[in-house]
This record gives C-alpha cells, sequence and structure tokens, in this order.
C-alpha cells in the first residue's frame, strides 16, 4: 500500500539543501546535551589550556632581552641560559599539551558514545509503522558516517580550535603590553576576515551537504549490490546495475572535488587576510625602529607573538569549514532522532502471564483505509485456534495488534484482563514465541540463530526447540552441527531449513503464546503433518494461535476464524476450497 513521505523518514538523498540559518541551534543544543555534566570539566581544560598559552610571555621577554641586552654585550653564557630555558618552557608546553589531548579524547569519545546511544535507543523506540517507511540503508550511512563526522569535528573544535581560542585572547592581551599602537593595526583588519568568512562560509555549506548527500548514495548503492546480487544476476542486469554505480562514483568523485576546492579556496582566503597583517606589522614596526621609537628586541617580541596570534587565527578560521561539516551532521542526526513516531504502548506494569488474551471491538486500519473492524476475538490458555482468510483481509495485521506493533484506532487488548495501555509490552512479548509469515535469519551460526531473544537457553534447549521444529534432522547431520553458519539472511540454507530454524526459535523460550503466520511455508506436506503433531503437546500447554492457508497446518485446530471484509466470523468447520 504506497503512503506519502514522512520528512522525518529518511528518503533517497536530495542535493537539493533546504533553506536554513548557517548553524542550526536545535541540532547544536541537541548534540550539546551529549556533554551534559562535563561543562565544568571542559571549562577546566580551558583554563589549564589559556595558563598554557601564558608560557610564551617569558618566551618573549627573553627573546627582548636576548637581543636587547645579551647579544648587544656579547654575554655568550647568559644567551647559552636564556636558551636552555627556552627549551625548559617549550618542553613543559608540550607536556600540557599531551596532557590536554588526553583529557580532551576522553571527554569527546564518551559525548559521541552517548550520541550513538541515544540515536540507538531511539530506533528501538519508534515504531513499527515508523520504521516500514523507513530507508534503513541511508539512515544507515547517516548515523555510521555523521556520527564520525561529528567525532572528528569535535576533536578538531576541543582539542584544537578552544585552545587557539583562548591562547589567541591571551596573546591579544601581551601585544597590547608590548605595543598596543601595532595592536590596533592588526584589529582593524579584523572586519576583512570576518566578511571572508562570512563569504566562503555559506559557499562550504552547501558544498558540503552535497557531498554528504552523494556519499549517502554511494553507500545506499553497495548495500544494494551486496543484498540483491541474486536478483540482479537473474535478471541480467549487471552491465546496468553497474552503470548506475558508476555514475553515483562519479558523483561522489566530483562532490568530493568541489567540496575539497572551496575548503581550499576558504583556507587561502584566510591566509591572505592574516598575511596582509603580517605585512602590515613589518612594515609599520619596522619603520617604527629605522625611526628609534621602538628597540629591536621590543619589534621582535611583538612580531613573534604576532606570528603565533596569526598562526592560531589560521587555526581557527580552518575550523570553520570542519563546524559546518559538522553542522550539517548534526541536521541530519537531529532530524532522525526527534521525528520518528514512538512505540504505540507505554505501560510500565509486569505480570506473571497465563496465555489469556482479548481483542475487544477493534477497528484498525492504514493510512485511513480500514482494515480490520470490530474485531473481538478471545485466546485461552492452551487454546488452539487458526484464522484464515484471502491475502490481504488483515490476518498478519491482528498478529502484529496481539504484539503489541500497532495500536487500534478503536477498541482494546487485553492480556489476563489487563490493558496493553497499563502493560510493559516488551515484557509481554517475552512470553511470546513468533513466527512471521517472512521469519529472519542473521548471518551466524544455527545455535546463535535458535537462541536469539532467549540468551540463557543453553545447548539441551535448543537441541529440544529444534527437534519440536524437525530442525533437528538435518542440523545433525551437518559436519558443524549447530555451529554451522546459515550466511545473511540464511542464504546457506533451503526455504524449508530456514523456516524450521525459525519455528525452533519461537518454541526455545517455552511461550505462554505461540503465534505462527504462514509457519509451514517451504514445507513438504509431510514435514506439516509431523510439525503440527510436535506443536500440540508443547511444554506449559501454551495457547496456539494459526494463521495459514495451509489445510494440513488448519486442521489440527480446535477452533477455526474466518476474516474477510475487515469482520472475523467463527466457523464450525473446514470451508471448502481452503489451501488454494
Amino acid at each position: 500500500m504506497a503512503r506519502a513521505a514522512d520528512p522525518g523518514i529518511a528518503q533517497p538523498p536530495s542535493d537539493r539543501e533546504p533553506a536554513r540559518a548557517l548553524l542550526d541551534r536545535a541540532a547544536w543544543r541537541y548534540f550539546g546535551s551529549c556533554y551534559r555534566g562535563k561543562l565544568r570539566v571542559l571549562l577546566f581544560y580551558a583554563a589549564v589550556a589559556t595558563g598554557q598559552s601564558l608560557l610564551v610571555l617569558p618566551v618573549l621577554l627573553l627573546i627582548r632581552r636576548a637581543f636587547d641586552v645579551v647579544i648587544p654585550q656579547r654575554q655568550v653564557s647568559s644567551l647559552i641560559l636564556i636558551g636552555v630555558a627556552i627549551l625548559a618552557i617549550r618542553l613543559a608546553n608540550s607536556a600540557v599539551s599531551l596532557w590536554l589531548r588526553a583529557a580532551h579524547v576522553k571527554v569527546i569519545k564518551e559525548a559521541v558514545r552517548r550520541l550513538r546511544e541515544d540515536l540507538l535507543t531511539r530506533l528501538y523506540l519508534f515504531s513499527r509503522a515508523w520504521h516500514t517507511r523507513l530507508d534503513w540503508k541511508t539512515t544507515h550511512a547517516q548515523i555510521v558516517q555523521d556520527t564520525e563526522r561529528l567525532d572528528n569535528m569535535s576533536n578538531h573544535v576541543v582539542a584544537t580550535l578552544l585552545p587557539a581560542l583562548f591562547t589567541t585572547l591571551a596573546l591579544l592581551v601581551l601585544l597590547a603590553f608590548l605595543n598596543w599602537v601595532l595592536l590596533l593595526v592588526i584589529v582593524a583588519l579584523v572586519p576583512l576576515l570576518l566578511l571572508t568568512i562570512r563569504v566562503t562560509g555559506g559557499v562550504v555549506k552547501r558544498r558540503v551537504f552535497v557531498f554528504q548527500r552523494a556519499f549517502e548514495r554511494f553507500s545506499y548503492g553497495i548495500f544494494f549490490v551486496l543484498q540483491q546480487m541474486d536478483l540482479t544476476r537473474a535478471q541480467s542486469f549487471e552491465a546496468e546495475e553497474l552503470e548506475r554505480r558508476q555514475g553515483e562514483l562519479h558523483q561522489l568523485r566530483d562532490a568530493g572535488q568541489r567540496m575539497a576546492f572551496i575548503y581550499a579556496v576558504h583556507g587561502q582566503l584566510q591566509s591572505m587576510v592574516v598575511t596582509t597583517c603580517g605585512v602590515v606589522i613589518l612594515v609599520v614596526g619596522g619603520t617604527a625602529v629605522a625611526r628609534g621609537s621602538m628597540t629591536l628586541g621590543e619589534f621582535l617580541s611583538f612580531w613573534v607573538a604576532a606570528s603565533l596570534v596569526n598562526g592560531y587565527v589560521t587555526t581557527i578560521t580552518g575550523s570553520i569549514a570542519e563546524i559546518l561539516a559538522g553542522n550539517e551532521s548534526m541536521v541530519t542526526l537531529h532530524r532522525l532522532a526527534n521525528t520518528g513516531e514512538t512505540l504505540p504502548y507505554h505501560g510500565r506494569r509486569r505480570i506473571a502471564f497465563t496465555g489469556r488474551l482479548d481483542l475487544e471491538a477493534v477497528d484498525f486500519g492504514y493510512d485511513g483505509t480500514s482494515v480490520l473492524k470490530g474485531i473481538s476475538l478471545s485466546i485461552r490458555p492452551e487454546s488452539n485456534l487458526a484464522i484464515i482468510g484471502p491475502n490481504g483481509a488483515g490476518k498478519s495485521t491482528i498478529l502484529h495488534l496481539i504484539l503489541g506493533f500497532y495500536r487500534p484506532q478503536g477498541g482494546r487488548l487485553l492480556a489476563d484482563g489487563i490493558p496493553y495501555d497499563d502493560l510493559d509490552l516488551a515484557e509481554l512479548r517475552r512470553a511470546f514465541g513468533v513466527v512471521m509469515q517472512h521469519p529472519t535469519l542473521f548471518a551466524g551460526t544455527i545455535r546463535e540463530n535458535i537462541a536469539y531473544g532467549c540468551p540463557e537457553a543453553t545447548l539441551d534447549d535448543i537441541r529440544r526447540a529444534a527437534r519440536i521444529a524437525l530442525a533437528d534432522e538435518f542440523v545433525e547431520k551437518l559436519p558443524d552441527g549447530y555451529n554451522t553458519q546459515v550466511g545473511e539472511q540464511g542464504v546457506l540454507l533451503s526455504g524449508g531449513e530456514a523456516q524450521r530454524i525459525a519455528i525452533a526459535r519461537a518454541c526455545v523460550r517455552r511461550p505462554r503464546v505461540l503465534l505462527l503466520d504462514e509457519p509451514t511455508n517451504n514445507l513438504e506436506g509431510s514435514v506439516v503433518e509431523r510439525l503440527m503433531e510436535n506443536l500440540r503437546p508443547l511444554e506449559g500447554r501454551p495457547a496456539l494461535v494459526t494463521i495459514s492457508h495451509d489445510r494440513d497446518a488448519l486442521r489440527h485446530a480446535r477452533e477455526l476464524y474466518c476474516l474477510d471484509n475487515g469482520v472475523i466470523r467463527k466457523l464450525d468447520g473446514m470451508p471448502s476450497g481452503t489451501g488454494s
């Protein structure tokens, strides 16, 4: 069923950048929340960085003394001592820098961990309806790549930009002390620097946006190649698919080149402004020395300090591009984190579930189209019922409602007489064994796939569940037995083998309710008969709910219901034509 695009869901990337401010405040607040509790620590590190920057003061004073006193008076021993002192100060500076770097990295990595944890948590909190509309390949690229970009940006900002800012401020105070007239010359050129930042910043932001979208398309394409290789080959579409991916690679290359070039232009413009400052200082200061209004030592100490300022200003302006790139990643992740539909139930009550479920006058539909109309159904402990109906009638929807994946638009569901609204649905689902219509296996061993969701299961538990599902018949013949790899999505198993593994997974946790949606897909008739016989006397006598078109699977049910046109009715016997 077609659905309108949701702006909160990752759509196929577009190169059209939405109109917004250079920096997104809401996105920065979201990322800043990951640094909660660390503000004082960062301020302390900033204070240490400021103190570290003051180490340049004795160096400058030593340089001035060397040129104004020591060298003219040929005091070689004093000159050596000055050199040793400068080296010692430099060594102390390096030690502090290394300590600060280690401290910064610890804070940053913890903040990025919090960000990734928050995004991961939100993925589990978003509704199934949201996930069904999700472009998961693009979302995967965004979460992995954009959090890494933020990691890099944070390292650049905290470990490089902030120390540069504080050091620049300290050096400006020192320059005012050395010669306030020359400092005014530097300050006069600041508006020119800000203008170049504003002009190139917008271009950098656009180029970064285009590159990130191109990278997401590239990541999406690689996922498609790996996931749909059999389909591509079966359709003899390799050449066309390769051409499509090559087009994406060309787009990524071009976007990367344009971004790298504007980075270079941005850096060169800032460098030109900084160099202009240096030339002006050289001319003005040199003239002052020539006229005798400034000593050579005073000029050289100012020149060294100004050169340091120029270097730090270059670092600061060069960080603008990194910050703009990080801003784009923040916007992407902030949008992802805050626009998903949350789970339909938020109860916290836990119960010792016995297996009793009730659907009371349940109405449900998708995007305004009614699927279920006033459905009432009672499932009792140890009951065995089946639901039949034409394709698209909503049989699987009933299963999803029972699991709490969706919330009915009318009516309600109860477990042991308690409304779903009051219950901890994640805890309740621990009492369910579920086989979906399209069961999923992941890359791992047979043992891992059967035990998934039930980590306490022993090998004996796994073998018991495999016997019930008739999976033991083929597993025991494999060279590695339950340690056999199944491949991504179970590609190394046949359809019937994968189905039996999925049924074993549903049985291993000894559920109170066993929900089976077309459980006999890919199974032969003789196997179906034996499988259903095995499921009837399960330990604990769970309630058994089967959705199927297979007569062999349905005839074991003690209660039979038919769902058609959104209405459910109980049948007295097997209708003719079932299984067609």
